[in-house]
């Protein structure tokens, strides 16, 4: 009796002390949002005996990986046309055409010197050969009457016929390569920017150092200057000294630089003008110096 009174109050109290059990209420589809799956995705796809992974990305990708410029109004450069160069007009010279032209014009101002000097002997009318002097030759006095075109017109001025021979042959064979090189225009400029060169140096070195205004024409100046822009060029190219001896280029203007400036200093060969030569070579040097560095 008294165990079965134990488990009916046992059971009774573990009724009462037993607690209702929690309701559980579902959530509606409507509440749960699916994320979407990252990119790129990894698909398992199955080739008949092994498995290979696909990759593929949700969006196609972009061609071009730079990011789009943003617009700088600020910023943004007009399109300019292209700037003329300086006299481009002498490019549509064809080299041929510039060569046996520098060449006519030596020809034809040496028959104007061979006329006028025969005039003065013959008829003793100075008057052609000074005009000659004054159109033809550079010197202080022409510059500073007004003729400066003198100090082109003489670069192409030879009075006698040994000066025009010499001058004409070694620009015969080296005007070509050069030509080739630089083109009409630029060519010009180193042709006559050397004879001017020449000029300028010719007239401050006779005025100021031995006190004297002494005229002077040729072309061996500005032909040095060839000489000298193609020496830079080609150091190792053979010159033919005097038609007849093989010489490198670098020692051919050496050479000549060395022996004209002495004789410059001790003014021991009167009748040529060597510090123009001197300048004129100086000139080939600088021209080649300024393209090789793009300042022209």
């Amino acid at each position: 009796m008294t165990s079965l009174f134990h488990r009916a109050f046992g059971r009774a109290i573990s009724n009462t002390l037993r607690s209702r059990p929690l309701t559980c209420t579902r959530l509606s589809h409507s509440l749960i949002t699916h994320r979407e799956p990252a990119s790129p995705i990894v698909q398992l796809v199955k080739d008949r005996s092994r498995m290979q992974l696909r990759f593929f990305s949700s969006k196609p990708r972009p061609q071009n990986l730079k990011p789009p410029s943003r617009p700088y109004p600020h910023r943004q450069v007009p399109n300019r046309p292209p700037r003329r160069p300086f006299l481009g007009f002498l490019d549509r010279i064809s080299e041929n055409a510039l060569f046996w032209g520098i060449i006519t014009i030596n020809g034809v101002v040496f028959v104007m010197w061979t006329m006028s000097t025969q005039r003065l002997k013959i008829d003793k009318n100075p008057y052609s050969y000074q005009w000659m002097i004054n159109n033809f030759s550079s010197s202080w006095r022409n510059f500073s009457s007004g003729r400066i075109w003198t100090m082109i017109t003489s670069c192409f001025s030879h009075e006698n016929i040994p000066h025009i021979l010499f001058n004409g042959f070694t620009f015969f064979f080296m005007a070509k390569p050069v030509m080739s090189i630089l083109g009409s225009r630029n060519f010009l400029f180193l042709y006559l920017g050397s004879g001017i060169i020449a000029n300028v140096a010719s007239m401050s070195w006779t005025n100021l150092m031995r006190g004297r205004d002494n005229g002077s024409y040729g072309a061996s100046a500005a032909i040095y200057g060839v000489i000298s822009f193609l020496a830079c060029v080609a150091p190792k190219m053979t010159f033919q000294l005097y038609g007849l001896i093989p010489i490198p280029a670098w020692l051919a203007v050496s050479g000549i630089f060395a022996y004209d400036t002495y004789s410059a200093l001790n003014d021991s060969r009167k009748g040529i003008d060597t510090i123009g030569h001197v300048a004129g070579l100086m000139g080939g040097v600088v021209y080649f110096l300024a393209r090789r560095f793009r300042i022209l």
